[in-house]
């Protein structure tokens, strides 16, 4: 039987520089993989289909979308692994890779912590008038309303709003709800939320997160939901870049109803909303953490390592292909 050293070694592409550190090379070198980097933060699909070619995995470290032409050209593709946990909004091309029986796998949980960090710091911001009361405004007098005092609603309780959840509890805040695809009865007993059905959520809440995944799909929070909403409730976007539906957010934001923060960089028109009714990140940042990043390569390390070793990997997100 061939020794790892015999074996013939396995190439694998890293796109981007914040994601997977020298010791994570190592790891894989001694797992007989070497790895290639594309040192971008956002390939052009005509840079990817040209660096794919020849790989055997591929380390989705960048904000690229990942296409079915870019699948397609993967001649020797067998695993591509996407370092967050919203792998649908960047790998489009995901049907065509499991019909052509390339793994996917994610890194669910490993910025949780740092997505509820930043939009905790959302909501403080906001709701203490931050913005306008500091240099970025010109006010120098609120009477500004305490999070702690504020009914909180939670969109989607996986391991972000989970993570919310726990963090505004021990904050202090005692009107803590969400909504969820499915209830979650021990988080529910655990941090002692209450469930409630999205418009009831959107009607009562003061302040509203969203933490649903892509499958909830584009804009599913749209003019309708906008509208339930309390007047002068607040909407922290820390979701996928298009939770939420623009042109019916800028409606809202123009009328003076409602307050919203959003952790992408939006469209032109949202930039003269002042800051007080509307903050913007730059670009995505919320899960931008050392720790974060840290954990996130862990794990998709681990799992690149293990399905070109054809083995199990638990953060797999799509079926193998059945054998013929």
């Amino acid at each position: 039987m061939a020794t790892k050293k015999e074996r013939q070694k396995k190439t694998v592409l890293v796109t981007d520089s914040l994601f997977i550190f020298d010791e994570h090379i190592a790891q894989m070198e001694a797992n007989n993989i070497v790895v290639t980097r594309l040192d971008k933060p956002k390939a052009t699909e005509e840079e990817l289909i040209a660096a794919i070619k020849g790989k055997h995995g591929y380390i989705l470290g960048g904000i690229e979308a990942v296409g079915e032409k870019v699948i397609a050209a993967g001649d020797c593709l067998e695993a591509v692994v996407f370092t967050g946990a919203d792998w649908l909004s960047y790998i489009p091309g995901h049907s065509l890779a499991t019909q052509k029986g390339i793994a996917i796998s994610n890194c669910p949980g490993a910025n949780a912590q740092a997505v509820a960090e930043f939009t905790l710091t959302l909501m403080l911001a906001m709701q203490r008038n931050l913005f306008e009361l500091g240099r970025t405004g010109e006010k120098s007098f609120i009477t500004s309303k305490s999070l702690l005092a504020s009914h909180v609603g939670i969109i989607g309780m996986g391991n972000i709003g989970s993570a919310v959840a726990s963090m505004l509890r021990g904050l202090g805040v005692k009107n803590i709800s969400y909504y969820s695809r499915r209830r979650k009865s021990d988080v529910e007993a655990k941090l002692g939320l209450q469930y409630l059905e999205l418009y009831e959520l959107l009607e009562t809440a003061e302040v509203v997160t969203l933490h649903a995944s892509k499958a909830a799909g584009e804009g599913y929070i749209g003019s309708k939901e906008l509208a339930a909403m309390k007047a002068e409730s607040l909407l922290i976007d820390t979701s996928f870049h298009g939770a939420v539906e623009p042109a019916a957010l800028l409606s809202e934001l123009k009328n003076g109803r409602l307050r919203a923060a959003a952790d992408h960089l939006p469209h032109d028109d949202f930039k003269a909303i002042a800051e007080g009714t509307f903050y913007f990140s730059n670009q995505s940042t919320a899960y931008n953490t050392k720790d974060a990043n840290q954990k996130a390569s862990d794990m998709a390390t681990q799992s690149m390592i293990s399905l070109l070793n054809g083995l199990v990997d638990k953060h797999r997100v799509n079926a193998p292909v059945a054998s013929r």
